[in-house]
């Protein structure tokens, strides 16, 4: 007499139902294993996303850097900076690109307007700055060519620096001072805006507001007006796509190469192989953390094994019943394989619902954002089924061999 599956749910569910304080415990571990998955991804899935959001914030992942190697010997010698002719150089070499800026740096400018003195990060720019950092302009313009050629004296404001100065009124066409030069304001930067992560000290709710206390003149004029002598240490290129960007790093590092014979004096980096490199790490740490969070359902697990075989001792008479009146010894297999899989698809679900219900507060906890996907609910439910499966049918082919004779001998 063939057992249906029907039939074998029916009688698990009865057992569970009989055996409350013994299935509770058998679930614990399956419950926890379950809900420190359905956690962990959710972490991951944030950090992925916020890091992209990141990157996007940042220009994209077109953009390629050229700084400054901070790991190279300096005894060696060398000059981590770049002329005019050589920058002329190298961004007619790379045709491709889409975009191509310069940088030349002063952390620490000191600019004001009558009373009014603030310290900013000043930047000599080129008019390509907004296309690689896709930084639109919240009112009139940015930089322009014919800024650089005549060296003129005209700045553009982040968004903070020009509610520190002008508040609500027009800051366009105002006079303010940088040292003893003084420029007319033609533009005010957007605004930049991103959620603080993991409670960085000292930034506030916006994880960007670093760039909207910066202010931006031509280059011509910050080399030959505001710090005289000042070099070019950094450059901003923007290739076509993320996968143009690769290919593009790498010929931009070898020409940089060249123009300084050999020397890595400068990293040359692309956004796209950072994103790489950086998911590259959130997998390791992924796979610690779901490797911790199976050790604790291989111990679940091996809890419902040894519950499952206790269970069989104290069912040996009904088993042996069931194969005399005609149940064949496959059917007791499935009958009891059945039961140990819905006991950790339970514990599997209970799991899912108490992630989920604590997602929240574990990332108001840690300051983070967490993002739960359709995909961790499959995967932290087949992964308790799974374990079902493994540590089911051991007891399950002990039942199926079970003497009838010698068990319906059992009291």
């Amino acid at each position: 007499m063939a057992i249906p599956i029907a039939e074998s749910l029916k009688l698990g569910f009865a057992d569970i139902m009989m055996r409350k304080v013994r299935s509770i415990v058998t679930v614990i571990g399956i419950i926890l294993g379950v809900m420190c998955i359905m956690v962990v991804l959710a972490i991951v899935n944030g950090m992925n996303e916020s890091t992209m959001s990141w990157m996007e914030e940042r220009g994209g992942l077109n953009k390629i850097e050229v700084e400054q190697n901070w790991f190279y010997d300096f005894s060696k010698g060398g000059d981590p900076s770049f002329s005019l002719k050589e920058i002329r150089y190298l961004q007619s070499l790379i045709p491709e690109a889409e975009a191509f800026n310069p940088t030349v740096q002063e952390w620490e400018a000191v600019i004001n307007k009558g009373d009014i003195r603030y310290s900013t990060s000043l930047r000599g720019v080129m008019p390509d700055f907004v296309k690689v950092e896709q930084w639109d302009i919240a009112k009139g313009r940015f930089i322009k060519d014919l800024d650089i050629d005549q060296h003129s004296n005209v700045i553009v404001l982040g968004s903070t620096v020009a509610k520190e100065f002008f508040g609500n009124n027009d800051p366009l066409g105002q006079i303010i001072s940088v040292g003893n030069q003084q420029f007319i304001v033609v533009g005010v930067m957007a605004e930049r805006f991103m959620p603080t992560q993991g409670g960085q000290i000292g930034m506030g709710e916006n994880a960007l507001e670093y760039l909207n206390r910066r202010c931006f003149i031509p280059i011509s004029t910050m080399i030959s007006k505001v710090n005289p002598g000042s070099k070019i240490s950094s450059i901003d290129i923007r290739a076509k796509s993320p996968e143009e960007a690769k290919e593009l790093r790498r010929k931009v590092e070898n020409i940089v190469l060249n123009l300084k014979n050999g020397k890595h004096l400068f990293q040359v980096t692309s956004a796209k192989e950072q994103l790489d490199t950086m998911q590259a790490n959130a997998k390791i740490f992924e796979a610690i953390f779901v490797l911790i969070a199976v050790i604790s359902l291989l111990v679940g697990g091996i809890v419902i094994m040894n519950i499952m075989l206790a269970s069989i001792r104290e069912r040996t008479r009904e088993i042996g019943v069931r194969i005399a009146v005609g149940a064949r010894r496959r059917d007791i297999f499935i009958q009891f394989l059945v039961q140990t899989v819905l006991i950790t698809a339970l514990g599997g679900i209970l799991g899912i619902l108490l992630g989920f219900a604590i997602l929240d507060k574990v990332g108001s906890y840690l300051q983070i954002k967490v993002l739960a996907s359709v995909q961790m609910i499959w995967v932290a439910l087949l992964v308790s089924i799974g374990v079902g499966l493994i540590f089911g049918v051991g007891p399950a082919i002990r039942a199926a061999r079970l003497d009838p004779v010698i068990a319906l001998r059992e009291e």
